[in-house]
């Protein structure tokens, strides 16, 4: 069994006296107090005889003054008589002087204030002294409740206390004397000030109620007679074996009443104690016997008598000596019942000192804790609690060295203001001198003796694991970090765990009542604050610290922020290396309390860590060190062994079983100990703080979470994350010791997402989660996505989900087109919240993959930059959001990058081309998927599969799908007219667009569908009533000969000469319906003036027509709306720009024409506005009032294959 703390009462040390017992005792007052001299006495003085003689003198001469004055007859005048009665006054005040009682009355007062101040002194001192022996001596009933436990076993043999007991109280000299200096003759003395003086000190010398001490070691026997004589025995074997281990005192009792003795482990084998003392009936043999080196004879009569040199004490209610002046009194005993000695004697079976204060010297870690053997470390017997107690954080680490006793070391890393050698070290060692075995025995003797509630470990290896290799599976361990040499982002995590930790502290100290530091906060959890969380005290390790200031510097600033904190926080630093560079510790040595030396590579060294050489003169034995701690004494030790294989204790006889009655201790038998190789000491204690932390349910705060996995997928980050946002990864963010989910947020920072990242770095799959997130959380009605694949990012798997309207790809540039064509359409015509009329999302996501390839000076595309950043501008106040990725940040145009507030990075090519945080981009890995946030935290993004692509899309299956993205159909069949000339189907909204303008200009290259747009032009016209419309076909390379004879043809002209013979017919025509003076207003606005069809002019081919042919026309142009002419017109695309600035066309152009730009190349620049784009034959781009609407499939009357 431990003691009640569940650990062994080490032995004190001779050295480690004042520190565990004398200083802790109240002061012993010393000195003297120092009293006034006695005023003297106040005596009459005899009288002078001049002072006899002249009052008789003067009352003559003033009476012979009046006689002479009364004969002399004249008139005398009363100033004259004033004079003698001014004498006469004089006289009298002369023979009358003032009295000099007040005085003596003031002295005596003053003096009798100062003995009551006096007086006052001796008390105060007089009850430090009382104090101060019963803090030594307290009374027997006090021993359990009422002295702390680490005073049990206290007295060594050096003590200077040992072998006193106390048997009573009474009167003792007060320690400070009363100095009175030599007053002299007494005679000469204030008679009441020398009373009040004599009475002081008499009552104020002694001290009563004091402790009655004997010394045993001075008496071979002591004699206890009297009624109260076992009384006194009692107290005397209560305080030997409550102050004295049985190392020292052993205790032989035979006495009757003493039977409770037997639960005292002094009673085991008390013939191998140092001191023997024997408790006998006075009239046994043992009384006189001379084995034991004190016998106490106990016997109820008064006059038994066992030697005559023995003390002979006499308990009778009073104590009193027997002496050779016969009996004196020393005053009362003690009140001790029986029951109250069973109760110490009962609660002292529970202490044992470590084997190892015997000398073994065997360094077993178990035997060093006081424990038989590992499995002594049962979950219901570990960690009692040693918060507020002189064990905290104190655990032995190994034996004295060579030359010595082999008591345990202990390394107590307590603050020194607590008793302790901390809070923080050093521990220097080269190569093989067993530093890393040193620091695991550490970690084990701790994690044995503490709880994860009163202890947690930060452990860090710079280089490789192996130091701390098993540790990990503690429950007090809060993290273990390795491998920091290869890794820099480790390096950095942890810089900001430690600092996180330091931070949560001093957040945590402040939220529960601004308390000044973790002791005070453990304090009153203990007492009226039992809610409070627990906050552990926290050893931070850090092995190979020389080389992990070497190559990051900045470490240094946040051990001395630990070193400096770390005091009011709890939280404790060890570094250890195989060398030490003083110049990279920069002013942290100033904290290092204590330092451990093993055998270093030189004397240098050695004097660098200890002051002395002698860590260099250690022997090639692993674990061989010295501890030194800040009183400057070192001491040699041998480390502990914890990674040998475990010995375990063979139980050769069984063990009873059943409840039987305690009648004494039993003879200890060597246990039989065997290897087992299977497992290791720190493996065993591993297990065992692990077990007990599963039955408690204690575990350590993680402060140092793995670092983010190389994937994670998405349904593991999958859940809501409110509207328009979604959880798509993790954030890495060590200073708050989490880990939370990374939530993409549409509805924030303008609305639109921008992702930058080098090749291969996860910028599609970050696309492809958060489209798959956003539909899992989201229904059809709230989002929708169209999708822009620009890079070749394989997103056609997203077609499945029903939020998708549509992917293109980058090669499908007409499906790109359309794509942007309906986004710009939500923007023109907004949403109405009426779902049976718009069954479209309230929030559209245009997603373009490869903004760099889309807009690129090269791409075919290019010409969408104009359509994208108004989308950018106009889009979140319509409900369109823009997602876009890139490589480069500069591909992205300021008015565009300016709009876009929400910005994540992955690998970027050069770090320096990093918006968020350069030094965070510049740390970030070469993985797929890391990045870093808005914030500049470090990132994963979510893995996204086809399979969880493909469930998302079965769990939405019961939504209906948003509208999907219309396309143009490959034909468009030419139905029966209704007035208006249909030209085809498209526009932004795929709809019939018919000819609205009074012109039509067709331009493309051959087989684009240039004459089928003439044809269809043709066939509507001809359709209309004769008396309506009526045709000119100029057709160059005939083409349309097959309706040369149509009834509606006015004229058709193949050749150059019928065309310029149509083309004047048609105009002489037009020229006469030109409106004349006499036309009035109304008839302008009804064009009323003239009869007849409109005139439709169809010209195919027209750069075949020689521009002096259509002169003739040229007057008309301005007029073609009043005289009904329309003109439609195809050329081919080669030489297209500069044939618009022709007169003719230049006219007809500011006639605000249709225009359908065909197939064609960038080569001849923009036409109508827009840049022509190769394009399938019958698909055209439709231009009307000098704007882009769209593209326009031609229609026809029959499919060409």
């Amino acid at each position: 069994m431990l003691g009640l703390d569940s650990d062994p009462v080490r032995v004190v040390q001779a050295g480690e006296q004042a520190e565990y017992a004398l200083d802790a005792a109240p002061p012993m007052p010393t000195g003297k107090l120092d009293a006034e001299a006695v005023p003297l006495a106040v005596r009459r003085p005899p009288e002078p005889l001049m002072k006899v003689i002249m009052p008789i003198v003067m009352v003559a001469a003033i009476g012979a003054m009046v006689v002479i004055m009364a004969l002399s007859g004249r008139g005398v005048s009363p100033m004259m008589m004033v004079f003698p009665l001014m004498m006469v006054m004089g006289l009298l005040t002369m023979l009358n002087p003032p009295e000099k009682a007040g005085d003596i009355d003031e002295s005596r007062r003053v003096y009798l204030r100062h003995l009551d101040a006096l007086a006052a002194r001796a008390r105060e001192n007089g009850a430090q002294q009382r104090e101060h022996v019963e803090y030594f001596h307290p009374h027997p009933k006090a021993l359990v409740n009422g002295v702390p436990a680490e005073r049990v076993w206290e007295r060594s043999q050096d003590h200077p206390r040992s072998l006193e007991v106390r048997v009573g109280t009474g009167m003792t000299r007060m320690s400070t004397p009363i100095d009175v200096p030599d007053p002299g003759s007494p005679e000469d003395l204030d008679p009441v000030c020398a009373v009040s003086l004599r009475r002081t000190i008499a009552a104020v010398s002694v001290v009563p109620q004091v402790p009655v001490v004997v010394q045993l070691e001075a008496f071979p026997a002591v004699t206890l007679t009297g009624p109260d004589a076992r009384n006194v025995a009692r107290s005397i074997i209560t305080q030997l074996a409550f102050f004295h281990g049985p190392e020292l005192v052993g205790l032989h009792i035979t006495a009757e009443g003493c039977e409770w003795a037997k639960w005292l482990p002094h009673t085991k084998d008390p013939e191998s104690a140092e001191f023997t003392v024997a408790v006998v009936e006075a009239g046994s043999p043992e009384a006189i016997a001379a084995s034991h080196n004190c016998v106490i004879a106990v016997h109820d009569g008064e006059t038994s008598l066992i030697q005559d040199d023995a003390l002979h004490l006499v308990c009778d209610g009073e104590l009193h000596a027997l002496t050779a002046a016969g009996k004196e009194k020393l005053g009362l005993i003690d009140d001790f019942p029986n029951p109250a000695a069973e109760f110490i004697a009962r609660n002292l079976a529970f202490y044992r000192r470590p084997d190892s204060t015997t000398g073994s010297g065997s360094g077993d870690l178990m035997e060093l804790l006081g424990l038989e053997d590992v499995e002594s470390l049962t979950p219901t017997t570990m960690w009692p609690g040693r918060e507020g107690t002189r064990l905290k954080l104190m655990v032995p680490i190994g034996t004295e060295g060579p030359g010595k006793s082999g008591a345990p070391v202990y390394l107590d890393l307590k603050e020194s203001a607590h008793g302790g050698m901390g809070p923080h070290g050093l521990c220097i060692g080269a190569t093989g001198s067993g530093k890393s075995e040193l620091l695991r025995s550490l970690v084990a003797a701790l994690a044995a003796t503490h709880s994860p509630n009163e202890l947690n470990f930060v452990l860090v290896d710079f280089k490789g694991g192996a130091t701390f290799l098993g540790c990990e599976g503690l429950p007090h361990t809060s993290a273990v970090i390795t491998n920091l040499e290869d890794e820099a982002v480790l390096v950095e995590r942890m810089f900001d765990a430690i600092s996180g930790e330091m931070n949560r502290r001093q957040e945590l100290l402040r939220a529960a009542g601004n308390f000044a530091n973790a002791s005070d906060y453990n304090a009153a959890r203990k007492g009226a604050r039992p809610d409070l969380e627990p906050l552990p005290a926290l050893l931070i390790v850090v092995d190979e610290f020389s080389e992990l200031l070497g190559q990051h510097p900045d470490f240094a600033e946040l051990f001395v922020a630990v070193g400096r904190l770390g005091r009011s926080l709890g939280v404790h630093l060890l570094l250890a290396s195989q060398r030490l560079e003083e110049g990279k510790l920069r002013g942290l040595d100033s904290h290092l309390s204590y330092r451990i030396g093993l055998r270093t590579f030189s004397a240098a060294e050695s004097r660098q860590v200890l002051g002395v050489p002698d860590a260099y003169e250690l022997p090639a034995d692993p674990g061989s060190g010295y501890l030194k701690t800040a009183s400057s004494e070192v001491t040699r030790f041998k480390a502990a062994y914890v990674s040998g294989p475990l010995m375990r204790r063979i139980n050769s006889v069984a063990a009873p079983t059943g409840v039987r009655v305690f009648t004494g201790w039993e003879a200890d038998v060597a246990p039989e100990m065997s290897a087992d190789t299977s497992t290791t000491l720190l493996d065993a204690v591993v297990s065992a703080a692990r077990a007990a932390a599963d039955l408690r349910g204690e575990q350590a705060r993680k402060i140092w979470l793995p670092p983010l996995p190389p994937r994670v997928n998405l349904p593991d980050v999958c859940e809501p994350a409110g509207e328009l946002a979604a959880s798509i990864g993790l954030v890495d963010d060590p200073y708050r010791q989490r880990q939370d989910p990374f939530t993409c947020d549409l509805s924030a920072a303008g609305g639109h997402v921008a992702i930058a990242g080098g090749p291969q770095t996860g910028k599609s799959m970050a696309v492809r989660t958060l489209v798959t997130a956003m539909a899992a959380t989201h229904t059809t009605r709230q989002i929708g996505f169209y999708i822009i694949d620009a890079g070749r990012g394989e997103h056609e798997a997203l077609e499945a989900l029903p939020h998708v309207a549509g992917v293109a790809e980058r090669t499908d540039e007409e499906r790109v087109r359309r794509i942007i064509d309906e986004v710009e359409g939500f923007i023109d015509n907004p949403r109405s919240d009426n779902p049976s009329t718009d069954n479209s999302p309230a929030h559209t996501v245009l997603v373009i993959d490869g903004w760099h390839s889309l807009t690129a000076p090269d791409s075919k595309l290019e010409d969408l930059r104009d359509a994208l950043a108004r989308i950018a501008s106009d889009g979140p106040a319509a409900g369109v959001h823009l997602v876009l990725t890139t490589q480069r940040w500069n591909a992205i145009r300021p008015n565009v990058r300016d709009l876009v507030g929400t910005r994540f990075e992955f690998k970027l090519t050069e770090p320096m081309d990093s918006v968020i945080d350069r030094k965070a981009q510049e740390k970030l890995p070469t993985l797929s998927g890391r990045g870093i946030t808005p914030q500049g935290q470090s990132m994963l993004v979510a893995f996204t599969s086809k399979e969880d692509i493909a469930h998302v899309a079965a769990q939405s299956a019961d939504q209906a799908p948003v509208p999907r993205l219309k396309v143009l159909p490959r034909f468009v069949r030419l139905g029966e007219t209704s007035g208006s000339i249909l030209l085809g189907r498209g526009g932004r909204d795929l709809g019939p667009i018919n000819l609205d303008a009074q012109h039509l200009v067709a331009i493309g290259e051959a087989g684009c569908g240039k004459s089928t747009l003439i044809e269809t032009v043709f066939v509507q016209v001809a359709a209309l009533p004769r008396e309506s419309a009526r045709i000119v076909l100029l057709d160059p390379r005939r083409a349309h000969l097959v309706h040369a004879q149509h009834t509606m043809v006015a004229a058709y002209g193949s050749s150059t000469d019928a065309m310029r013979t149509a083309i004047a017919d048609t105009a002489a025509t037009l020229t006469a319906r030109l409106p004349g003076a006499d036309v009035t207003a109304e008839q302008l606005a009804s064009r009323s003036w003239w009869t007849g069809p409109d005139i439709y002019l169809l010209i195919d081919d027209f750069e075949l027509l020689p521009p002096e042919h259509l002169q003739p026309l040229m007057p008309l142009l301005p007029h073609t709306q009043d005289i009904g002419l329309h003109i439609v017109v195809a050329r081919k695309f080669g030489g297209a720009a500069r044939a618009l600035m022709s007169q003719f066309m230049s006219t007809l152009r500011d006639q605000q024409p249709d225009a359908v730009i065909f197939s064609g190349t960038r080569e001849e620049g923009q036409l109508f506005g827009v840049r022509p784009i190769p394009l399938n034959p019958g698909r055209g781009i439709l231009v009307r009032a000098g704007d882009n609407a769209g593209p326009i499939q031609i229609a026809a009357r029959e499919e060409t294959p």
